[in-house]
């Protein structure tokens, strides 16, 4: 040690100097050195930053003082203020602060600075390879941190310069302590600093990569990807470029390693009230369930707020279930609609888990499968509001390791508890403290102290009922200049005693303040948007429903979505919550809503057979009853729009025709009809149990032909399935129909539709007999389209049974009547036909050009299952030509489309794929 540096080490031995935060001089006993006043504090920090080193006066003049403040003689206050810190310091020898070179140097061991400690241990970090010793360091190094550097010195020359180069050397360091970290498998531990720095420093792109790589790392891929969208999105907002190198080289790495089609992240919580008070226990409860595979029951009675502490909740706890929040209102106690059926529920969890609409099971089984399967290794929280039984919820819980699977219902729910181990927690009335808390919350405690006495009798009224709480709250709020005594005047105009329930609360009286400040016009759609059965109302039903024209309509839905009496899901698309239906159903009148219905079933049944036309064009049409003129109607004017307005409407389909079955049977029938073609193209549910309500209501109609042709549609639903035996029933059932009535297109369709399923039972000859029966008949009616039909299948058979001539003898005079016809779909059969007819022949490359015909028009048409079974016939005859690779590709569509449909025949095409791979196809 040299003499210079052995005098530092003994002139600053009791003092510690900090920059790292406030300025500070501390002794060894901890105690704060005062300074003389500011600008000793600037020159002492001058002084530290070049720790050892000589600063040349005019640089010390220029930290110290700007052009416009600077004094008469610089260096002789520039000493003036040197002799201060000396003396401030203890300093009296001079050895700590040294003149020398033309400036000063402040010498003391490096070891008493805390930027230079901080600087060593960043060094050693740097040099060691080993991750937790490497994290040991930096987090020493980082803790010497008390905030932004040279805090508490004006802004000047000194902290311009140098607080940016300190603030960086921290943010490098804490990079490097979060990859030792990552190294060490802390991924869950820096994601909260990691999400507040990305933040506090939006632009730095190395914490949003550290960030993404802990996503990752702890599992979480879908937010690791949507962190990549967060920073792209704000790096553009901010500077007006997109993310640097290491972003989309990571980008890049993460997407290779995931499965992007199922990590959806669903976030399916409907809004609520930002107020919320009281159930600290019931909250405590439910965290209480954190992190394990649980069933969590909420019980109570209507109105008490189960909902709101569900959703609350599930808001809080957000962040531990990365996988997403699922949501569904079982709509188990709305007298209006019918208990929600879990597996109508399943399609729209699995769409937002990532599931393409035409890849969804077909079957309740398959589909209950498919959504445990994905969520076994996801962290997903299932909120299963308003169930009504055990069963509701069973199909729909969360199995996964670490879901969770929030329930509420008015039921005790029993067999949950007992089998499944629900946790069950009582919601009761809040008590008067409460109940004020939650009316302050929404209105403030100043409108409150204007009328102590006016407050403790409306809360009494209310009987601590949050839904009641809630409306009276949202009535003082928006009347902001109205006394509160003459809210107590409004509430004892209502009969609350005598409408008093099992719990002391009636909420149709609460419905009813704001009920009757509405408009007339609005207090009509509010009346009549209750008289739609379904879960789900759409604007064109909300019209239909009113009477109104399309954008009168919705507009008042609009007004009723701000008074929160109607709540909006997505675009044009509102439900009414159970209660609200239920006390707007009272107020309808039985016409009122009789007709209401009606027109809904009119709107519903003109647009549908608008629809059913433009998927099946060939298709028959039926006569329908006049419509009432108040009822607007835009219809589909392509096939996509009507796939699209069925789409919209299926969710309801059921639960209309139920509640139609009775008193409007020809409307039930009409509806069935119109989304028949829909149905089964689409492979959706609820189509046998549509038809069957169908036939209950032709049967109650006394309407025979009605009847005929819905055992044929029943029929051909069991044909899909391959139930051969019960498609056989129907079609019997319904030839003798119409051989009773002499209804002679209704025995050509009968025999037709009955020999199609002869001949998939190996009963060609049969089948042959029964389409020549067809075909004679229609002959006599002209009925074009179902001639070409019945030759096309008539070359069908003879096909099969191996004469091939007389196929494309028939096929051919089919095809000539399709083209006069403009029938694209008829087209299509024949190319099937005529396909299989060439292969046989061993022209097997016409063949497949023909099939390709058949596909490419099925497939564009959305015939589905006819797609399918195109894609097997032409993959056969690819097979057989030594196209290997195209016969794969069209096998894997084919059992692609069927798994989606659930149908008997993906077994073959499973078949067919692993023979090619046993193959070395």
């Amino acid at each position: 040690m040299t003499e210079l540096e052995q005098g530092a080490v003994i002139g600053s031995a009791n003092l510690r100097f900090r920059l790292l935060g406030t300025v500070e001089v501390r002794t060894a006993d901890g105690d704060v050195v005062p300074l003389p006043s500011h600008r000793p504090a600037v020159l002492l920090a001058a002084l530290l930053l070049r720790l050892n080193r000589t600063v040349r006066a005019n640089d010390l003049v220029d930290v110290l003082w700007d052009d416009d403040d600077l004094p008469t003689s610089p260096r002789a206050a520039l000493q003036i203020y040197v002799s201060r810190l000396r003396a401030a310091l203890g300093d009296t020898d001079r050895t700590m602060i040294q003149t020398g070179d033309g400036g000063y140097s402040l010498r003391a061991d490096p070891s008493r600075l805390d930027l230079e400690v901080f600087r060593v241990l960043v060094r050693r970090a740097g040099q060691t390879t080993d991750p937790s010793a490497r994290a040991e360091l930096l987090t020493e190094a980082l803790a010497l941190w008390r905030g932004e550097p040279l805090a508490g010195l004006d802004t000047g020359a000194l902290t311009r310069e140098m607080t940016p180069r300190l603030v960086e050397e921290h943010l490098r360091a804490q990079e490097l302590s979060f990859d030792a970290r990552l190294a060490q498998g802390a991924a869950a531990d820096v994601i909260p600093e990691l999400t507040e720095l990305v933040h506090r420093y939006p632009t730095r792109e190395r914490f949003w990569a550290q960030l993404m790589r802990a996503h990752h790392a702890a599992g979480r891929q879908a937010l690791a990807l949507s962190t990549y969208s967060e920073v792209s999105r704000r790096l553009r907002d901010l500077l007006g470029v997109g993310p640097g190198a290491e972003l989309q080289r990571l980008h890049a790495e993460l997407l290779a390693a995931t499965d992007t089609e199922s990590m959806v992240v669903p976030r399916q919580l409907p809004s609520v009230a930002p107020a919320f008070t009281g159930r600290t226990e019931h909250l405590r409860q439910l965290d209480d369930l954190l992190p394990g595979s649980r069933v969590a029951l909420v019980i109570g009675p209507a109105g008490i707020g189960k909902t709101s502490l569900a959703i609350h909740w599930a808001k809080q706890v957000a962040d531990r279930f990365p996988d997403g929040i699922l949501y569904a209102d079982l709509l188990g106690y709305s007298p209006a609609a019918v208990p929600a059926d879990p597996h109508s529920v399943l399609p729209r969890f699995l769409a937002a888990l990532g599931i393409p609409a035409d890849r969804l099971p077909v079957t309740a089984d398959e589909q209950v499968g498919l959504y445990r399967s994905l969520l076994v290794d996801r962290s997903v929280l299932v909120v299963l509001d308003n169930a009504r039984t055990a069963e509701q919820v069973r199909p729909l819980a969360a199995t996964g390791a670490t879901c969770i699977t929030l329930v509420t219902s008015r039921n005790e729910l029993a067999g949950l508890v007992a089998t499944e181990q629900a946790e069950p927690i009582r919601l009761d009335v809040l008590d008067p403290d409460q109940s004020r808390q939650l009316l302050v919350a929404r209105v403030g405690e100043r409108r409150l102290r204007e009328d102590p006495a006016s407050v403790d009798t409306l809360i009494d009224r209310c009987a601590g009922l949050p839904l009641a709480l809630s409306l009276l709250a949202a009535q003082i709020a928006l009347r902001p200049r109205r006394e509160l005594k003459s809210f107590v005047e409004l509430v004892n105009e209502a009969p609350l005693d005598a409408l008093a329930t099992t719990d002391g609360v009636d909420v149709r009286t609460i419905f009813s303040w704001s009920y009757r400040q509405l408009r007339p016009e609005l207090a009509r759609m509010f009346r009549l948007l209750a008289q739609h059965p379904g879960s789900e109302i759409t604007t064109g039903a909300a019209a239909a429903l009113a009477g109104a024209p399309i954008r009168d309509a919705r507009n008042m839905i609009a007004v009723l979505v701000a008074n929160h009496q109607l709540v909006e899901i997505t675009p044009d698309r509102y439900v009414l919550h159970d209660l609200l239906r239920t006390y707007a159903r009272e107020l309808c009148k039985p016409d009122e809503a009789a007709e209401a219905f009606t027109r809904l079933l009119g709107y519903l049944v003109h647009t549908g057979f608008a629809g059913a036309l433009l998927l099946a064009p060939s298709r028959e049409p039926v006569a329908l009853p006049e419509l009432d003129p108040a009822v607007e109607l835009v219809l589909p004017a392509s096939r996509d729009e009507a796939f699209a307005w069925f789409d919209s409407e299926q969710p309801n389909n059921l639960a209309v025709l139920q509640s139609a079955a009775g008193p409007a049977d020809q409307w039930l029938w009409l509806y069935v009809w119109a989304i028949a073609d829909y149905l089964d193209f689409r492979g959706r549910s609820g189509y046998m149990e549509a038809e069957g309500l169908a036939l209950e209501a032709a049967v109650r109609l006394g309407d025979l032909r009605k009847q005929a042709q819905t055992r044929r549609d029943l029929a051909r639903g069991h044909m899909a399935m391959r139930e051969w035996d019960d498609a056989i029933r129907h079609h019997e059932l319904a030839l003798g129909i119409a051989e009773e009535l002499d209804d002679q297109p209704a025995i050509a369709h009968g025999s037709l539709s009955l020999a199609r399923v002869l001949t998939r039972m190996g009963k060609h000859r049969e089948a042959i007999e029964k389409t020549v029966r067809a075909l004679r008949i229609y002959e006599q009616t002209g009925h074009t389209d179902a001639r070409g039909t019945a030759l096309n299948n008539l070359g069908w058979y003879y096909a099969q049974l191996g004469e091939y001539e007389a196929a494309v003898d028939y096929a051919q005079q089919a095809l000539k009547l399709f083209q006069e016809q403009d029938s694209e779909y008829g087209r299509a059969v024949v190319s099937d036909t005529m396909a299989f007819a060439l292969a046989a022949a061993g022209r097997l490359d016409d063949a497949i050009a023909s099939y390709t015909t058949a596909v490419d028009i099925v497939r564009a048409q959305g015939r589905r299952l006819e797609t399918a079974e195109c894609l097997m016939a032409r993959a056969e005859v690819e097979e057989r030509a030594g196209y290997d690779e195209a016969a794969h590709a069209s096998w894997t569509e084919a059992l692609e489309i069927l798994e989606a449909l659930d149908h008997p025949d993906a077994e073959a095409a499973r078949h067919a794929l692993d023979q090619q791979r046993l193959n070395g196809q």
